[in-house]
């Protein structure tokens, strides 16, 4: 939680992507094809979907599905938000019933804005803020 509220910095806005139970007090909405949440933050769609705008987006695990799926997912963050926040598994867990892509650093084309890795996951960030203003994304 506290890397997470860092990398996500001032943002008063901030979409979950998912129903992570723990990231729930971080976000204002959490988007999911099967919501389940009782907090009245869950709205129902498809991540890549998304067309509105968030200060902040954060996911746990979300780019770990298919490299289809994760860079789907980070062409909308890239479109509908200030910056993008996601814990990616580094490999397969044991309890990883849906995993097959497993980023790392330089596989979504533009490289995190920061990135830290620990043993068995690591953080992408990008600030797309900053981005779009070194002329790295349009």
């Amino acid at each position: 939680m506290a890397l997470y509220r860092e990398l996500i910095g001032d943002a008063r806005t901030v979409l979950l992507l998912g129903n992570t139970p723990a990231l729930m007090p971080l976000c204002t909405a959490a988007l999911d094809l099967d919501p389940w949440d009782e907090t009245g933050k869950s709205i129902r769609g498809d991540w890549t979907q998304n067309d509105t705008h968030f200060e902040a987006i954060i996911g746990d695990g979300v780019l770990n599905f298919t490299d289809g799926l994760a860079r789907g997912v980070w062409e909308m963050a890239a479109r509908t938000s200030d910056v993008f926040v996601a814990r990616a598994f580094r490999h397969r867990m044991p309890i990883m019933r849906v995993a097959d892509n497993f980023p790392g650093e330089h596989d979504l084309g533009v490289a995190p804005t920061r990135f830290v890795q620990f043993d068995e996951y690591q953080f992408f960030q990008w600030n797309f803020r900053e981005l779009r203003a070194s002329g790295f994304i349009h």
